[in-house]
């Protein structure tokens, strides 16, 4: 390697880790920033588009952020009392779920010789007693907290400013999204630009096709899953199928997350085999569609991340910034993806491989 490219290559290193070690340490105060980049950069397509249909980009950037916002608003205005709606149906016939569990278990407990009965039904009896307060302890431990984070002047204004940054950081990004390309392009040394230039599009080719294309399929699956499980009568069908469709961005973990207490509360809820084949069926016609329509058209035939890879990147990321991290855990995966590849590639045509 040249010498002036390992002193470059140096002061990179040198530079991304202290700005890694900075996000870690203010990623409560960056996160709006992270959540505002993140969104100006999937709505940056659309934006371009409009572009091309002759309109200015500011007021492309108005009219989207506008449309975006009113959908969000409509969708949880619709969505939030689906949910209420299904909670307290869940929590009505919760104490009915618990007995049947109840009499299917004293048989099981009485065969067992070795066990004392009495003391194992007291056990079981109380058990299943906490188990039913359950909801109205999640209620209540939920309005605790949400009053107990609203309480502190603090963070009263720490969400009112993060409420408020997010919009105005996605327009000032969406607007100047092409310049920061440039400048960002112009600040790296001619010799190498070309080659930056090249890694930069095949790092925004990966993640436009793999976390776009991702999330699309993600929230199609959660549709289709939602209306089967609503069909079958699935107490919870909304919420199980939201949870199952973008948990299928971690490979089979929407099939631990949603086809698990599917069967179960259909089960519980019927106490007959039918409703549970139909949520089996739905399952398997949602997976053949995704992995034979869905996602081949929606994604492509690109080569994407290995699902170890993604299951590790989400655990680091969850354990190193939390929520957030499991959030950026996958586009961060597919960047290193990207930058390890075309390491790998100039370590194989280097002396020191050759």
């Amino acid at each position: 390697m040249d010498p002036k490219n390992k002193k470059l290559l140096t002061t990179f290193l040198i530079a991304l880790g202290v700005a890694l070690v900075f996000l870690y340490l203010a990623r409560r105060v960056v996160t709006p920033f992270f959540i505002a980049f993140a969104l100006a950069y999937l709505l940056d397509p659309l934006v371009d588009k409009m572009e091309k249909w002759k309109l200015s980009r500011t007021p492309a950037v108005i009219l989207l952020l506008t449309l975006f916002f009113l959908v969000t608003l409509a969708g949880t205005a619709v969505l939030v009392p689906l949910f209420r709606v299904q909670i307290e149906h869940l929590a009505a016939n919760l104490p009915n779920y618990l007995q049947t569990l109840q009499d299917w278990g004293r048989p099981l407990i009485e065969n067992i010789a070795w066990l004392e009965p009495g003391k194992i039904q007291e056990a079981v009896n109380d058990g299943m007693k906490k188990m039913g307060e359950l909801p109205v302890q999640l209620l209540g431990n939920l309005t605790e907290f949400l009053w107990s984070s609203l309480s502190s002047l603090f963070n009263a204004i720490l969400v009112a400013i993060n409420i408020f940054i997010i919009p105005v950081a996605m327009f000032y990004l969406l607007r100047d999204f092409d310049a920061i390309n440039t400048k960002i392009t112009n600040m790296v040394p001619p010799r190498i630009r070309e080659q930056f230039i090249d890694i930069f599009k095949e790092i925004d080719r990966v993640l436009s096709r793999f976390v776009r294309g991702q999330l699309m399929v993600a929230t199609l699956m959660a549709g289709l899953y939602s209306v089967g499980l609503f069909a079958c009568g699935t107490p919870m069908s909304l919420f199980i199928g939201i949870l199952a469709g973008y948990a299928n961005l971690v490979p089979y973990l929407g099939l631990v997350f949603g086809f698990v207490p599917a069967a179960v509360l259909t089960f519980l809820q019927f106490q007959e085999l039918g409703p549970v084949l139909g949520v089996v069926a739905v399952f398997g016609v949602v997976q053949m569609l995704e992995g034979m329509v869905i996602t081949p058209r929606v994604v492509g035939d690109q080569v994407g991340l290995h699902p170890v890879a993604i299951m590790l990147a989400v655990l680091v990321g969850a354990e190193l910034f939390g929520l957030l991290g499991v959030f950026l855990a996958v586009p961060v995966a597919a960047v290193i993806n990207v930058l390890m590849r075309r390491g790998i590639g100039w370590y194989k045509k280097s002396p020191a491989y050759t």
